[in-house]
């Protein structure tokens, strides 16, 4: 094993083979997982510990920027440019609720979105893991499980046999 390396792969050929690996990694300390299949494993999620909310916190960060935006544009123009128009009063927040509420859902849009793109980090142009042969076939048919070399109890030798013992395959990802 070399000095400067991603991580170990391990290929497996079935779905619950790679579950059973990836629970069983966790069980032994491991912190640092990524799991990689053709399909959604639903079960999969909770054991890599994998759940934020993120995305969420970005679009209702969004979503209150664009309102707030839309409303101080429109303060601003009716303060700058004052119309008396029919005796309304000059900041008549019933006028400014369409363009508030626009705003607000279209900054929640683009928040959401930006961050989404952030937390996958996205777009990614490149990655040890595109360069390895059994990494093509992740989309196809098969089911990868690689144990990162800055989890704490990575050791080359020792995480190379411990996975060994589950899967088809195991290869190093060169950093």
């Amino acid at each position: 094993m070399t000095e400067r390396c991603y991580g170990l792969l391990a290929d497996y050929a079935h779905p619950e083979r790679l579950l059973e690996a990836a629970r069983a990694a966790r069980e032994a300390g491991y912190t640092r997982l990524e799991a990689y299949s053709p399909f959604q494993l639903p079960e999969l999620e909770p054991i890599l510990g994998q759940r934020s909310n993120g995305a969420y916190r970005a679009g209702i960060l969004g979503a209150l920027v664009g309102g707030g935006l839309g409303l101080a544009m429109q303060l601003y123009a009716n303060w700058s440019y004052p119309l008396d128009i029919g005796g309304r009063p000059l900041i008549a927040l019933q006028g400014f609720a369409v363009i508030a509420f626009l705003l607000t859902i279209t900054g929640g849009a683009i928040g959401a979105l930006l961050g989404l793109l952030v937390l996958c980090r996205l777009p990614l142009l490149h990655h040890p893991l595109f360069e390895m042969e059994a990494f093509q076939r992740a989309t196809n048919d098969r089911f990868l499980l690689c144990i990162r070399a800055d989890d704490p109890l990575f050791d080359p030798v020792g995480t190379a046999l411990w996975l060994a013992e589950r899967a088809v395959s195991v290869s190093e990802v060169p950093a």
